[in-house]
């Protein structure tokens, strides 16, 4: 019987890194520390299981389900996709290969939808264990090469060492052991160049089962040796477990049969410990060998009957996985088929014997018209199924357009507001005066201003996105413009901050410029004398900008009070686009658009209104 290869490997998620495994300790202390239920809390337990993984993989699944609750609580889509990955892998580890294959295909599925590649190249490895598992090795290793394909499109050194390892463990299943060396020692070579010591040990062990599979069984205990001493020093005991599991075989083919014995021993606490039936039940049945060689048979004898409850205990806590499950209903349709057309046979002989031909024509006539029957059913459904697939098609194409029409409207409604008829008459009116005045240079310099605004927002408006310095110049044109309104009695600054200010930050267009018209239109335009508006910049994150635009005005409440004595209920156009827009951009971001009005106060009074917008970096 050819035996399911359980290696070391399979007890680790191979995320080659730069976390020391003596930091277990502080991350625990960190998870324990930070109980809300948020992203950070999600990252951190999804973090946490890594380093159970060579430890006691028993605590992963509480840990890996609370994740998964707090992910779908938040709709967090990233989190939830690597839960979902890091739980098949544990599925995987626990030999559990028809929870693994469901949790598998639910994974891709959400990979695919927000293209995180590396989750999908992780989720594909599990699969392809899972084959390496059902003895379907040359599909694991196809799987594999598929990965290293994708890898080279999306470059990730961590992922690579982690299906260079796989790949290795499929020929080696394979019995491919000249292929599974050369990936081997690429893993063990990428855990070099990043100094991690867990992946060289475990590279080291691997390297060691190749020896013992080519029977150099000296050069396999001084490979799984180094890497025993490794794992004892940091608790690694799933690594401890699997190492002397391949160093047991070693030491009973050089006639160390009682250290075979005794590594083993040791390996059959931690397994039982860790409920690992799997790989339990491979040790119990090595473990009667041993005894048996030494002619201890009574002993034999009853690591051979555990070999055998165990057996039977996996078969009972998996039921049928997915793959076997569709193997078996296979088989049972294809004895019940040969089964009717044996009767049929039967029936036919007899009918010949009885020369009866009419009633023999009558009978295939009958047979004839069902399968006609039945193919004529089975095509309707069919195509009925077909044309449901391509309604829910329809339906999704025309939601998705409604929702770019509604975008489109407001780009278009946003604009509008921007050259509304009121700013282009003042800004006209007041080059007009300078005309009058036979300020001819100062009308000509204003009226290039105007016309270079008025084509920056239409070039703008149309690319959907602009950077921070280009925003900066034209809200400073903007401004220039609206200063001949308030006859010079307005000061205005800006202040961006270095990092803020590259061509490479881009935001939406038409954002800032509404609100910077609501505070001169609303706030400072109702002001006497000392007119102030101050507009900064800044980048407060890798993936965030905040812009603050205060003003010395009036206030909302005494604008409020203003307005309610004109005719109707005013309501700035400008401002109730901008909010339609903003509702749009948001729709189905986790980084939204966020807008805080403060109203500045003194004793009571109303002494401006500060705005702040935060507002996230766009990728053109």
């Amino acid at each position: 019987m050819k035996y399911t290869l359980f290696l070391i490997v399979f007890c680790l998620h191979i995320q080659f890194g730069f976390s020391q495994d003596k930091e277990l300790d502080s991350v625990i202390s960190i998870v324990e520390a930070h109980k809300v239920r948020d992203t950070i809390r999600v990252n951190l337990l999804n973090q946490l299981t890594k380093y159970y993984a060579t430890r006691d993989i028993s605590k992963n699944e509480a840990l890996l389900n609370e994740a998964i609750e707090i992910s779908k609580e938040l709709n967090y889509i990233q989190g939830l996709s690597d839960s979902y990955s890091n739980k098949t892998s544990f599925y995987v580890q626990s030999g559990s290969y028809d929870k693994a294959l469901k949790l598998a295909l639910i994974s891709k599925k959400i990979q695919d939808s927000i293209q995180d590649f590396d989750g999908l190249i992780y989720t594909n490895s599990s699969i392809a264990r899972i084959y390496n598992h059902l003895e379907k090795p040359n599909k694991a290793i196809e799987i594999q090469l598929e990965n290293l394909k994708l890898l080279k499109k999306h470059p990730n050194k961590n992922m690579l060492a982690q299906v260079h390892f796989y790949l290795a463990t499929a020929y080696l299943e394979a019995e491919k052991y000249n292929d599974a060396e050369v990936h081997y020692l690429a893993t063990k070579q990428i855990a070099e160049s990043v100094n991690f010591e867990t992946g060289i040990a475990i590279a080291n062990s691997s390297l060691g089962v190749i020896e013992n599979k080519r029977k150099n069984y000296k050069s396999a205990i001084n490979y799984l040796n180094q890497s025993l001493v490794f794992f004892k020093k940091n608790n690694q005991e799933s690594n401890i477990a699997h190492t002397n599991l391949e160093l047991a075989v070693a030491y009973a083919n050089t006639g160390r049969v009682d250290e075979a014995i005794s590594a083993n021993n040791e390996t059959i606490k931690i397994y039982k410990a860790q409920n690992n039936f799997k790989s339990l039940s491979r040790t119990y049945l090595e473990q009667s060998d041993y005894y048996k060689r030494k002619k201890d048979y009574l002993n034999s004898s009853k690591y051979l009957e555990e070999y055998y409850k165990v057996k039977d205990s996996i078969f009972s806590k998996e039921k049928v996985s997915v793959m076997e499950e569709m193997q078996t209903k296979y088989e049972t349709e294809k004895v019940k088929k040969e089964k009717e057309i044996a009767e049929q046979q039967v029936a036919i002989t007899k009918l010949e014997s009885d020369k009866n031909r009419n009633l023999f024509l009558g009978s295939a006539l009958i047979a004839g018209l069902i399968l006609l029957s039945s193919l004529f059913y089975f095509s309707r459904v069919k195509a009925k199924k077909k044309a449901e697939l391509i309604a829910l098609e329809l339906q999704e194409t025309q939601k998705r357009l409604t929702i770019e029409k509604q975008y489109k409207d407001s780009e278009l409604k946003a604009l509008k507001a921007q050259m509304n008829p009121h700013f282009i008459f003042n800004a006209l009116n007041s080059i007009q005066d300078y005309i009058v005045l036979n300020q001819k240079n100062l009308a000509s310099d204003y009226l290039g201003k105007f016309a270079d605004l008025i084509r920056n927002y239409l070039h703008f408006s149309d690319t959907g996105f602009i950077s921070i310095p280009d925003e900066v110049h034209n809200l400073n044109l903007y401004l220039e413009l609206e200063k001949l309104r308030f006859e010079e009695q307005l000061s205005y600054g800006f202040q961006v901050d270095e990092k803020a200010n590259s061509e490479m930050i881009n935001i939406p267009t038409m954002l800032i410029q509404p609100y910077v018209e609501n505070a001169l239109k609303h706030g400072l335009l109702h002001k006497k004398g000392d007119r102030k508006l101050n507009v900064s910049i800044s980048k407060i994150s890798e993936k965030t900008i905040e812009c603050i635009i205060e003003d010395n005005g009036i206030g909302r409440e005494k604008s409020r009070e203003i307005n309610k004595k004109r005719e109707g209920q005013h309501k700035s156009f400008a401002l109730k686009a901008t909010t339609e827009r903003l509702d749009l951009l948001n729709y189905g971001l986790e980084n939204k658009i966020g807008v805080k009005i403060i109203d500045l106060k003194e004793n009571d009074q109303g002494t401006g209104t500060k705005v702040v917008l935060k507002i996230p970096i766009l990728n053109k």
